[in-house]
């Protein structure tokens, strides 16, 4: 394969107004703000990857990715890459020999965009083709419920979910008084029907106690695991307690970014969740898939409220990365911003986000009304 020499690098800045507010930890978001770095090639190939640290989530700032989108600019000039070489397990995905002395987020980005490019070439190779990709490229997602206070709020969520055919559905818990969210959950399951598949959030908002009397309200429904559920020193759960947990925002404080070791995580967990920034770039969360496979834990991928772009880059980095087809993974979020990045962009049908595959292999188009351009 040949290689793929560099010939601009491009930064735009974004800021799209959220449907409505969202909170984030202790945080009110109004907007999602973020940057686009696309890579032009010689032969005029885009490849485009989404840099966008989460206020509420995320320690990194989006001034800090600016400062080194700039630097990473002057790197990757006139930089020539080798597809031939690409490997997803590797900095930089193989394809270039470059320090990796970028935050989580800005590496995330730019190898985003670095795949982007080997997709567009591998795709079109013909008879010499490798990889698999359908038309459309077909990823189950699960659907997010957050219970509110304002009951015509939780109808109108419920009622969105049953018309995306959502049979698989994250919920917020911790938010509202215990037995109103109970209730809420209830009143989804009874709409949804038998076919309901959970995924309960606790963002370690839960007293033992409490969470406790969640599962003996809910136990008779299917529940796939508890993300989170306790309060930071919290007593171990009951064994009467029985759903598997998961981890999300707190697998930094046992994984080393860079060379995950999933042996260190409390023997309880089961299920990981792996959002962009949370470990080293496409790399990084390449690495723990495969040792969460050695381990025999599950891995989801998930958006923090990402642009169409990363959608559409986790979806086939799920194929790269060999994950199970059959998993939902947290990739519903484009309905939370009031429009995209990109002029066409990966939509939700049936519980299952498609993804054209011209997305893929032609490269995608910017949707200019929300972007402004970085001089950096």
């Amino acid at each position: 394969m040949a290689l793929l020499s560099l010939a601009a690098i491009d930064i735009d800045r974004f800021d799209i107004p959220f449907v409505q507010p969202i909170k984030i930890g202790s945080e009110i978001l109004y907007s999602r703000e973020g940057f686009i770095v696309t890579l032009t090639d010689e032969e005029g190939r885009t490849g485009f990857g989404e840099v966008a640290p989460l206020p509420g989530l995320d320690e990194t700032s989006l001034e800090q990715c600016l400062s080194e989108l700039a630097a990473a600019k002057n790197r990757l000039q006139n930089l020539s890459l080798n597809p031939g070489l690409f490997d997803i397990l590797t900095p930089w995905l193989g394809m270039a020999s470059l320090p990796v002395s970028f935050s989580s987020h800005t590496l995330f980005g730019l190898e985003s965009a670095f795949m982007s490019l080997y997709l567009q070439c591998k795709l079109t190779e013909g008879p010499t083709n490798t990889i698999s990709l359908p038309d459309p490229l077909k990823v189950p997602v699960n659907g997010l419920f957050i219970p509110k206070a304002e009951h015509k709020k939780t109808i109108s969520q419920i009622s969105a979910l049953q018309a995306c055919g959502m049979k698989i559905v994250k919920v917020k818990i911790g938010r509202l008084p215990a037995d109103e969210e109970i209730h809420q959950i209830l009143s989804l399951a009874d709409t949804i029907g038998k076919e309901l598949t959970l995924r309960l959030d606790g963002n370690k908002a839960l007293s033992a106690q409490t969470y406790a009397h969640y599962f003996s309200a809910l136990r008779h429904l299917n529940v796939e695991y508890a993300e989170e559920p306790l309060r930071d020193g919290e007593p171990v759960v009951s064994p009467d307690v029985s759903w598997p947990q998961a981890l999300d925002e707190s697998l930094p404080q046992y994984l080393d970014s860079r060379n995950p070791d999933l042996a260190k995580l409390p023997p309880e967990i089961r299920i990981i969740i792996l959002k962009p920034g949370l470990l080293a770039g496409l790399h990084g969360i390449a690495r723990c898939i495969e040792d969460a496979k050695k381990q025999n834990i599950k891995t989801v991928l998930s958006s923090a409220f990402n642009t169409g772009i990363t959608l559409a880059t986790l979806g086939a980095f799920s194929v790269l990365a060999n994950l199970s087809p059959d998993t939902a993974h947290g990739l519903d979020t484009l309905r939370y911003l009031k429009s995209d990045v990109l002029s066409d962009s990966p939509v939700i049908r049936e519980g299952v986000l498609m993804i054209p595959r011209r997305l893929l292999s032609e490269g995608m188009r910017l949707n200019s009304n929300v972007l402004s351009k970085e001089n950096r």
